[in-house]
């Protein structure tokens, strides 16, 4: 999720299901999305805590800086780089990659290209609900 997606997200829209969290985004580019098992417990206290309102963005989901505030707070450590949001991004899925094995598997087909990842992908059937949440340490339903 970027900001501007992050900034929407209601509580409403944190769920348990098929075993693990997914977080069901709205809008242009609307999908669900699961949620890291070490992140659950967290994410659903601050989900119930806001109910069907914003769990980050205050009234207005569109005002700015909201989520640069919000990482602001968490970034406490001056040794490490700022939080932002594309770097939870970058880890999410350098997370993702090592759980399903991908190195291992780009290594052997002797991909070294997000071009051809992408031309890979391409040919791959959309994964189910279960299957994303699933690598990512959800339960089963």
């Amino acid at each position: 999720m970027i900001a501007g997606e992050l900034r929407h997200v209601r509580g409403t829209d944190v769920v348990e299901r098929c075993g693990g969290v997914i977080v069901e985004l709205s809008g242009t580019r609307a999908r669900s999305v699961p949620v890291l098992e070490r992140y659950h417990e967290r994410l659903l206290g601050a989900a119930a805590f806001a109910g069907d309102r914003y769990v980050i963005g205050g009234r207005n989901p569109d005002r700015r800086n909201v989520t640069d505030t919000l990482s602001a707070a968490l970034s406490t450590d001056s040794s490490l780089p700022r939080l932002r949001s594309g770097r939870l991004r970058s880890t999410w899925l350098v997370e993702c990659a090592r759980a399903i094995g991908l190195s291992a598997l780009l290594q052997a087909a002797g991909v070294s290209c997000s071009q051809r990842l992408g031309d890979l992908a391409a040919q791959l059937p959309r994964a189910t609900e279960d299957e994303l949440v699933a690598i990512l340490g959800g339960n089963g339903p």
